[in-house]
C-alpha cells in the first residue's frame, strides 16, 4: 500500500529495498510455531524467511509535508552491514512519484539514527554530503544525537553504524537545519513525539491524531509483527533490551486500547495494520483501505 489516509492526513510510502531475513533471528522457534496460524504466509515463508522492507513515510498533514525515517541512501560505505553497503537504488525517483519535491518538504523526523533511518537526510553532491531537503527542519532527539556523536567522550561504537553520523547527521547540524528535541515534543497540531528507548538509547516514536483517527510511526520498536505479540523476543539488535521490553509493552497496550494504526519501519506488505485483542489473544491485522 503506497498511499492511504488517516483522518485528514495523507501518507505516502516510499520504498528503498526489500530482502529476505531469517525468522531464526528472533531466537524463538516455539513462539513462531505457536503463532503460525496468522503469521504464515503473510509474515513468514515456508523457507523460514520473512521479508524485511526498508521504507520511508511521507505525510501531508496540518498544511505541512513531513518525511519519516529517510532510509539508507546511495553510495554509503557500510562494510559491516553488507545489505546496505554502497547502495544504488531509485529512491529519489520513487520519492518524486508521490508528487512531492524534496524542496517542498518542510520537516524530516528520524525515530533514531541507525543507517536505515537517516541516510537520505543528506545527498552526496560535489564530494560533500549536503541536506537532501534544504527547506526542512530535521527533528532529531537530543539524546539520540548524543548517543551517536563520535566526538563525545565515552562514545560507544557500533561497527554496523560506523560513519553514519558524519555522513547523515553532522551536515544537517552544520547547516543549521536541526531541531534537537526532548522526550516529548509537538511538531504540529496533529503530530506529537514521544520517547521510546531501548532499540537505541534515544529512540522516539511519532503519534498522529487527526480528525478522530490515530496512528503511530513506531520505527524499530517492532521489526516484525511477532514482536507486537511477544515483546520479550530478543533479536540482539538493541542498545538496552530490558528497556525495549518496557517500551514495547507500553506501546502495544496503547495500540490495543486506542485501535490506532501501526506504521512501522520494516513490515512486509501491506506494511501497516492494527494490533487486535479478542478472547485474551492478540493478533496483528493487516490494514485495508
Amino acid at each position: 500500500m503506497d498511499r492511504f489516509t488517516v483522518g485528514d492526513a495523507t501518507i505516502h510510502r516510499v520504498e528503498e529495498l526489500r530482502a529476505p531475513m531469517p525468522l531464526a533471528m528472533f531466537n524463538a522457534p516455539h513462539l513462531i510455531e505457536r503463532n503460525a496460524d496468522w503469521l504464515f504466509p503473510q509474515w513468514g515463508a515456508a523457507s523460514g524467511d520473512w521479508e524485511m522492507v526498508v521504507q520511508s513515510w511521507v505525510m501531508e498533514v496540518d498544511g505541512r509535508v513531513l518525511v519519516v525515517d529517510p532510509c539508507v541512501g546511495n553510495g554509503r560505505p557500510l562494510p559491516e552491514f553488507a545489505l546496505f553497503d554502497n547502495l544504488d537504488t531509485p529512491f529519489i525517483e520513487r520519492f518524486a512519484a508521490t508528487g512531492i519535491r524534496p524542496d517542498e518538504v518542510d520537516g524530516v523526523f528520524c525515530t533514531h539514527l541507525h543507517s536505515d533511518h537517516c541516510g537520505w537526510n543528506t545527498t552526496l553532491r560535489d564530494g560533500r554530503y549536503v541536506p537532501t531537503f534544504p527547506k526542512a527542519r530535521y527533528y532529531l532527539a537530543q539524546r539520540e544525537v548524543e548517543r551517536w556523536d563520535p566526538r563525545r567522550p565515552g562514545h560507544q561504537t557500533v561497527p554496523a553504524n560506523a560513519g553514519v553520523f558524519d555522513r547523515s547527521v553532522l551536515p544537517v547540524l552544520e547547516a543549521g537545519l536541526a531541531e534537537l528535541i526532548g522526550h516529548e515534543y509537538r511538531i504540529s497540531p496533529s503530530l506529537e513525539v514521544e520517547a521510546a528507548p531501548g532499540h537505541t538509547l534515544g529512540h522516539v516514536v511519532l503519534h498522529l491524531d487527526s480528525a478522530g483517527h490515530e496512528a503511530w510511526f513506531t520505527g524499530d520498536v517492532f521489526h516484525h509483527p511477532i514482536e507486537l505479540i511477544h515483546p520479550e523476543i530478543d533479536a540482539n539488535t538493541c542498545d538496552d533490551f530490558s528497556q525495549t521490553i518496557v517500551t514495547r509493552r507500553r506501546l502495544a497496550q496503547r495500540l490495543v486500547e486506542s485501535g490506532a494504526l501501526v506504521i512501522p519501519a520494516h513490515f512486509a506488505e501491506p506494511h501497516v495494520g492494527y494490533l487486535r485483542e479478542a478472547g485474551g489473544k492478540r493478533v496483528f491485522e493487516p490494514f485495508r483501505q
